[in-house]
């Protein structure tokens, strides 16, 4: 897999802070105060709230749109030996990264599986359906043969009913006539009960053959519905596995390792959530409520999220129903291109689209990270964009 960008700001880092490490064990001892932990800043949904930040890495020009946002290059790691530690985090967040990925797919995998279900149920109804003609339509083609057989006999029976023979049998002229009309009549019940019997016939024989291929269609589509839930199985399980030893990692870290791990307050100095003026602004300022919030696996809130779940429930508070999965979420919307992404666009990353966040104006991107990252703001362009979709 190649290296992700949050891998190599994580290496970067940790590198960083060995150097320094170094140095202060070669400069005369002073006393150090022991870190604090503090709680997550969220912002207020009635009034601009500004919050200090790190000194480094100054907030972008608040223009709540995106034309100005100039690509930022992900730091590299540095030259030379890197410490064990800092291959520790690298190596736990190329995992969580495909824990998250393979999480994603988890989505998708669920809705096609519910579709593939549906398709199932709707052939096999329609399976029945045909069935149920087909017999109806055998029922009507005995009948009408029945009807032909009884007047064959009727004929046979009668000897030959011509209109010589009429006109031989007949007692009177009355008599003649009505003995024609009767001969009129039967022979257009026949030609009425044959035409009628081969057309019962044709139904039923097409009926039949509806039936039996969607009786196979709806077969097929059992097998594949069963395919789909045996792979969504075995994937559930590898996604077990591999959050499981995200979890064991990401909980044994240092707090040294930890806050390298978080990466700073959940929104940077300054930042003031645009206006809402539309459904979408709505959405973030909702989602924006959920700064700090805890990231878990599967989660659609209110207490804890994954990506796409963030962004799921963030819109469904203000009636938008969005996809699952941020690779569904990915096709759906209309396509945005970056200079002209507004608050509450959805901006999808890395090139399976495996992961997504909302902007938020300032040239940042909220978005729930991976565990033991809370929902944080962050610079749009810290990770490889992959689309960006407005719903």
């Amino acid at each position: 897999m190649k290296p992700r960008p949050r891998a190599n700001m994580v290496a970067a880092a940790v590198a960083v802070v060995v150097l320094l490490d170094v140095a202060a064990a070669t400069a005369p001892p002073t006393a150090t105060a022991q870190p604090t932990v503090t709680a997550q800043p969220t912002v207020p949904v009635d009034a601009p709230t500004t919050i200090p930040a790190p000194a480094a890495d100054p907030s972008p020009a608040r223009s709540g749109r995106a034309a100005d946002v100039q690509p930022s290059a992900s730091p590299g790691a540095p030259e030379g030996p890197v410490s064990g530690a800092g291959e520790d985090l690298a190596e736990l967040a190329r995992l969580s990264e495909e824990a998250g990925a393979l999480g994603e797919e988890l989505h998708l995998a669920r809705a096609e599986l519910a579709r593939a279900e549906r398709e199932r149920d709707r052939l096999e109804r329609a399976a029945g359906t045909a069935a149920g003609r087909a017999a109806v339509a055998d029922g009507a083609a005995v009948r009408d043969q029945s009807l032909v057989d009884h007047l064959a006999a009727m004929r046979y029976r009668g000897g030959d009913p011509g209109a010589t023979r009429a006109a031989v049998l007949a007692e009177s002229p009355r008599d003649l006539v009505q003995r024609l009309d009767a001969l009129r009549r039967l022979s257009g019940a026949t030609t009425s009960a044959l035409d009628a019997s081969r057309a019962a016939s044709e139904t039923a024989a097409r009926l039949r053959d509806d039936a039996t291929r969607t009786a196979d269609a709806a077969r097929a589509s059992a097998r594949a519905a069963r395919e789909r839930a045996d792979h969504l199985d075995r994937r559930m399980a590898e996604m077990r596995e591999l959050m499981d030893e995200v979890r064991r990692r990401v909980d044994s870290l240092t707090d040294g390792q930890r806050a390298l791990w978080v990466g700073g307050p959940v929104m940077p100095a300054g930042y003031i959530a645009p206006p809402v003026d539309d459904t979408n602004s709505a959405a973030l300022r909702v989602a924006l409520t959920r700064l700090g919030a805890p990231y878990s696996w599967g989660a659609t809130g209110p207490e804890e999220f994954d990506c796409s779940g963030l962004m799921v429930w963030s819109y469904a508070r203000e009636g938008k129903t969005l996809p699952r999965s941020s690779q569904a979420q990915a096709v759906a919307g209309a396509p945005v291109a970056m200079r002209d992404a507004r608050p509450g666009d959805l901006v999808i990353y890395y090139p399976e689209a495996t992961h997504v966040g909302m902007y938020a104006g300032d040239g940042l991107v909220l978005h729930a990270p991976t565990y033991g990252v809370p929902v944080r703001l962050e610079r749009v362009d810290a990770m490889p964009i992959h689309s960006i979709r407005r719903y």
